[in-house]
């Protein structure tokens, strides 16, 4: 069973309609029924009547005709007599079943009565023993089609007895019969008439209001916030009211959508405003170029919580790569960004070295922001040649990865994430490296994003694409870890920025 027909069947037009036309339908034989039985009985009480009172009147009426065995006036009255009863065929016989005159005339020598006749006439003849308990006459009724076997004894002007046989209808019964099945017919038409009156009217009164409001509503479900009822609200009905409260609530939620529609524009608006702000902190490659800078830079909104920065003291041959993910995010997270950029650089103008620089910007998150957000960061630094330092402060643990060996180290924390005091002291540690070596820097949004088979995506599963990929530029391999990612990511709940770097000769 296909979609439309389930639909079909659960209606409840549908439903209501099979409902009210089975229960018409019984309605319609129950009454014509009713009317047919009571008005059968009557017909047959009235059948029953008829015959018993015809049978006595041509009992009556024949009594004075005097009767002979031939063809002659006295027969012609007989003849007519019956004929007033609308009794134009009969047979006149004896006791031993012999026609002697029948109506129409034929040769009566070769017509013979039926046994069970015969039989009759011993119940009806008088010249039997015992005739004071004999029956008159016999009627025989044909309830089925109004007919009747008539057999009446009749003495002859000889004084032998004949028996005269008719098989005759009454008229009136089968015209009553003829004009019941028309006003039985009549009902059906009016009961048939009537309740397809009543379903149109309970269709336009109900289910057409009904149905209007159904295609509303999925037309406002589709986004057409601008659909409404539109009937004519005359009834001032339930359904008058129900219409009128939908047009009110479509317009209340039309009204709140376009308010909120115009919010957003504006939020987009200053988000965008925020993120051209934030992207002019981002630092540029122009001199960090013997590095081969690989980084990917991908906030999950407009603004992001990701912050990355490089500096540079010439004089003191000083490099150093900070990279930082903010609590939060969002507008929020990105104000702390800002916050730290901009007092990251003002420390690093007064003293670059890198545990100032890392200490001094803790006290600043925690001073200024009060212990409300909190970072982690990662401070690398190259300032002598064979040596990278780093400070990790609660940070993703960045690693070393030697392209000859593929030999793999990760750089643990030093210490927690910034902003969770102003008295922290962080470490510097250094690690021996050699030209080629390259240094992996990344936020949790790379490694803590859901996949679809299940759990994270992982630092394990990181470190393989990098070493799978490590013969390829640093560009190249973030954008390969991206494309990985992006294959197998369920969510993206986090920032993510991915920076590589070379260790330069």
């Amino acid at each position: 069973m296909n979609k439309s027909k389930i639909k079909t069947t659960n209606s409840l037009r549908f439903k209501i309609g099979l409902f009210y036309s089975l229960l018409a339908f019984l309605n319609i034989i129950f009454f014509t029924v009713m009317i047919f039985e009571n008005q059968s009985d009557l017909l047959l009480k009235n059948f029953q009547f008829q015959s018993e009172n015809l049978a006595n009147t041509i009992l009556t009426d024949i009594q004075t005709i005097g009767l002979t065995s031939e063809r002659d006036e006295s027969f012609e009255v007989f003849r007519k007599t019956l004929k007033l009863y609308e009794i134009s065929e009969f047979s006149i016989f004896d006791q031993y079943g012999k026609i002697l005159q029948s109506e129409p005339e034929s040769n009566t020598s070769e017509n013979t009565i039926k046994e069970s006749v015969l039989k009759k006439t011993k119940e009806v003849s008088s010249d039997k023993e015992g005739n004071l308990f004999k029956a008159r006459y016999s009627l025989d009724l044909n309830e089925s089609d109004f007919t009747v076997d008539f057999l009446l004894p009749i003495r002859l002007s000889n004084g032998n007895e004949v028996f005269l046989f008719t098989h005759f209808n009454i008229s009136s019964i089968q015209d009553r019969l003829k004009q019941l099945y028309i006003q039985v017919g009549y009902a059906v038409i009016w009961g048939v008439a009537f309740h397809i009156i009543f379903a149109i009217l309970v269709y336009r009164a109900i289910f057409k209001r009904v149905g209007d409001l159904e295609v509303a509503s999925k037309d406002m479900a589709t986004g057409n916030l601008e659909s409404r009822v539109n009937w004519k609200f005359k009834s001032d009905d339930e359904l008058d009211s129900l219409g009128k409260s939908f047009n009110q609530m479509a317009e209340e939620i039309q009204n709140k959508v376009t308010t909120i529609t115009r919010l957003n524009q504006e939020i987009n608006q200053e988000l965008q405003i925020g993120k051209e702000v934030q992207e002019l902190f981002l630092p540029s490659v122009k001199k960090f170029k013997k590095f081969n800078i690989g980084k990917l830079y991908r906030p999950m909104r407009e603004v992001s919580g990701d912050l990355y920065q490089y500096f540079q003291v010439p004089e003191q041959n000083f490099y150093g790569f900070f990279l930082a993910d903010a609590s939060g995010h969002g507008v929020s997270a990105a104000l702390v960004t800002v916050v730290m950029a901009m007092s990251l650089q003002s420390i690093m103008k007064e003293n670059p070295a890198p545990i100032h620089a890392i200490n001094s910007l803790g006290e600043v998150i925690a001073n200024r922001l009060q212990a409300s957000f909190f970072a982690t960061g990662v401070f690398v630094v190259f300032d002598e040649p064979g040596v990278v330092k780093f400070v990790n402060a609660g940070h993703n643990a960045p690693f070393i990865i030697r392209p000859s060996t593929k030999e793999v180290r990760y750089i643990d924390s030093s210490g927690p994430p910034l902003g969770m005091g102003d008295d922290i002291q962080y470490s510097l540690e250094s690690f021996p490296v050699e030209p080629g070596d390259k240094i992996i820097l990344y936020t949790d949004g790379v490694v803590e994003t859901p996949i679809k088979e299940g759990g994270l995506f992982g630092l394990e599963r990181f470190t393989e694409i990098v070493l799978d990929n490590i013969h390829l530029s640093n560009s190249e391999i973030v954008e390969k870890a991206m494309a990985v990612l992006d294959e197998k990511h369920e969510e993206y709940k986090d920032d993510i920025t991915m920076l590589v770097l070379d260790v330069p000769e």
